[in-house]
């Protein structure tokens, strides 16, 4: 287990009248969030300082304890040359961004934005067993991921969605084309199973994808129109279903201080009602046995106090009304993953933590990590390495 350090105790944010926050620094650059409910555990991939020009020299997937949040393992990540032909004589990590859990068969998938690659870890012991970039696989620039029943895996990203196959008997697994229609930018897909649907967020063109699971063909497109201006974009982000109900949710950033929120649309893509809040709102998770949606807000830029952000919305899908609005963070939750008990996880990009020693540190030079609690670029100062929090909020 990694220890806590100084400046790390859990940070409670209790509210009298209807929730409790437990928030604890996690890694540095979170971005997703995935749990394994039988084992009681939590992964969590973090990515610290990349920019358009080089990738990142920290970077990892960590196995976290999902009552105490404290991190038990984090993974030695894949060592690349950098991108930047400018910068090829220096390494890179090949960083994990998006994650989806196949709890069935003990994998972590993830989605390397930098790198254009997909990666599978062991959950037992956070070792690499697939790799694209290995492999001469090409695919295109991933954002999200989902896992199928058979083991399948839907990723989603630039240019529209690519399909790594079940593995067949021996192990092997194909990956399919890029497919799609652009202009796309395809973020986190959500399932009706039972209909064997998978619903797609893209941003580029607010609509929502609907793919045949069957054949993962592209079978229809749902616009969603702005609920405040029908002529400014909505900027679609998360999509949730509660299936018996036939209602489809879609959290939306919103343009120009309009059209943010919740947007509550039928499964042929009716709009049945918009509810506006918010900053930014992002990440959306459903909590069908307790019909409570959380949407998480993101914020905007700047300092804490200038991006806002850091809540969580509850809301009730039987009456769509605002339950609670809950502060779980300074700014900018990223992703959000719920519990059998019923409570969430929340992760962040706040990084109002002070920097650590960790031993996911790379040397661009020799391509071999160390421990430390500064990121060392060459031709930079030193860079204190903050890390972002994890929270587990507790609602009635």
């Amino acid at each position: 287990m990694v220890p806590p350090v100084a400046g790390e105790e859990q940070k409670n944010v209790p509210d009298a009248k209807r929730f409790s926050v437990d928030r604890s620094a996690g890694l540095a650059g979170q971005y997703q969030v995935a749990c394994n409910p039988e084992e009681n555990v939590l992964f969590v991939s973090g990515s610290y300082n990349h920019t358009k020009t080089h990738g990142t020299l920290c970077a990892t997937i960590a196995r976290i304890n999902a009552d105490t949040l404290q991190i038990e393992k984090t993974a030695t990540l894949p060592v690349i040359p950098e991108n930047n032909p400018e910068l090829a004589h220096l390494f890179q990590a090949q960083a994990a961004y998006g994650l989806a859990a196949d709890n069935e068969r003990g994998l972590l998938w993830t989605g390397g934005t930098r790198t254009n690659s997909v990666t599978a870890y062991s959950q037992k012991d956070l070792s690499l067993v697939w790799d694209s970039l290995a492999l001469g696989v090409e695919m295109l620039t991933p954002r999200e991921l989902y896992v199928a029943p058979n083991g399948a895996v839907l990723v989603t990203g630039m240019g529209g969605y690519q399909v790594i196959s079940a593995p067949n008997a021996e192990g092997e697994r194909k990956v399919s084309a890029l497919q799609g229609e652009s202009p796309a930018m395809l973020l986190g897909p959500v399932a009706d199973e039972t209909r064997s649907l998978l619903y797609i967020p893209n941003i580029m063109r607010d609509e929502i994808w609907v793919v045949d699971m069957n054949t993962w063909e592209l079978v229809r497109r749902l616009p969603v129109i702005g609920g405040e201006d029908t002529n400014t974009p909505v900027g679609v982000h998360g999509v949730e279903i509660d299936s018996s109900r036939g209602e489809l949710y879609v959290s939306a950033q919103g343009r120009e201080g309009k059209n943010g929120g919740l947007y509550v649309l039928s499964l042929e893509g009716e709009r049945l009602d918009y509810l506006p809040f918010g900053k930014m709102p992002t990440d959306i998770l459903l909590d069908a046995e307790r019909h409570l949606l959380y949407v998480a807000d993101f914020g905007g830029k700047g300092e804490a106090a200038v991006a806002g952000g850091g809540t969580i919305t509850v809301i009730n899908t039987l009456n769509r009304t605002i339950v609670e609005i809950a502060q779980v963070a300074p700014t900018r939750i990223n992703h959000q993953v719920l519990l059998k008990d019923g409570s969430v996880i929340a992760v962040d990009k706040a990084g109002d933590y002070p920097a650590a020693e960790v031993p996911y540190v790379l040397d661009a030079n020799s391509g071999e990590y160390y421990e430390a609690a500064e990121e060392t670029r060459p031709g930079e100062p030193p860079r204190p390495i903050a890390r972002d929090g994890i929270a587990k909020v507790y609602m009635p």
